[in-house]
């Protein structure tokens, strides 16, 4: 008598969760947008994802399952620079994947790993933060949450004119080019970027990105096994 073998991985489920989506007006051209940031996500970061971001519900959520979560702070980065002046809150759950996984579809795809997801995006809503993590670490859950959430929370204060600022000086790197670029002077581009305290705010990404990348490495990927 021969038994199906139930396939089962852990992976670091991501869910994105778009902030008063109820409230955009021109919904169509905001699902094409979120169209195009999964497909920029599923370029970018091809060595981390497992199943490619996609949308999910409507305009109100996207997700993605990932093999780590190394680079979870760069692509919560892409995608809110994608979608600004939209907001959008995180969830990076890891546990078992274990419906559908051969079909690397994240639409089809669950397990616990997704209930778990689920759970903290339900939580998060009741609260004012914008990320959560569950990775069956308490201290690089708290620590990775509370930085994320302190940049998100900083970030979340700028105005239209210091988003646009940072985005042309992470391109350029030279703030004369960002004046010339948004017609404006170098003196008014280096007093935008000290009050969005870009710099120190860069300094806290770094660090937390270099700490990212170095406990991914410590963690061993989830096998594929029977039940």
């Amino acid at each position: 008598m021969s038994y199906g073998i139930t396939m089962r991985k852990r992976l670091h489920v991501l869910l994105g969760d778009v902030v008063s989506s109820r409230k955009i007006g021109d919904r169509e051209k905001f699902q094409r947008k979120l169209s195009e940031t999964c497909k920029k996500l599923n370029s970018m970061y091809a060595e981390d994802i497992y199943s490619d971001f996609k949308i999910l519900k409507g305009i109100d959520e996207i997700g993605g399952v990932l093999s780590t979560m190394a680079s979870i702070h760069e692509i919560i980065t892409t995608i809110l620079d994608q979608l600004y002046p939209e907001s959008v809150r995180f969830v990076l759950a890891l546990d078992y994947v274990d419906t559908a996984l051969e079909t690397m579809d994240v639409a089809r795809m669950d397990g616990p790993a997704f209930h778990r997801a689920s759970g903290m995006m339900s939580r998060l809503k009741k609260t004012k933060l914008m990320f959560d993590l569950s990775v069956d670490d308490e201290v690089i859950d708290a620590a990775v949450a509370g930085q994320i959430n302190s940049i998100l929370l900083l970030k979340g204060d700028w105005s239209a004119r210091q988003h646009q600022v940072v985005r042309e000086y992470e391109k350029t790197k030279n703030q004369y080019e960002v004046a010339k670029n948004l017609g404006i002077t170098q003196q008014a581009v280096s007093k935008t970027l000290n009050r969005s305290k870009w710099k120190q705010i860069r300094d806290i990404e770094e660090k937390l990105e270099h700490l990212l990348h170095g406990y991914a490495k410590t963690r061993t990927g989830g096998n594929a096994s029977g039940d």
